[in-house]
């Protein structure tokens, strides 16, 4: 599978099957330090999907993403007092 159409669950299972081929220790060495190199981009990319995630979530709890017309309200309300 390319690397966008899988899911972050995908790659995390795929990171995982290669980490306990490479903790056997029975891999050619070519096929092993290839492996690693796959391991290594898809833990960056999960990485990147986390933090991403991460920051999604945190958008949304601090209420920084609001609708517009809410934010309208807000601001019209304050407005007619002064």
């Amino acid at each position: 599978m390319s690397e966008r159409t899988e899911s972050f669950e995908q790659r995390l299972e795929r990171l995982g099957g290669i980490v306990e081929r490479l903790e056997r220790n029975q891999l050619p060495l070519e096929e092993g330090v290839a492996l690693f190199k796959e391991g290594l981009l898809l833990a960056k990319t999960c990485r990147e999907q986390l933090d991403k995630a991460r920051n999604d979530v945190k958008i949304y709890q601090d209420g920084l993403l609001c609708d517009f017309e809410a934010q309208e309200d807000g601001d019209g309300a304050e407005h007619a007092d002064g």
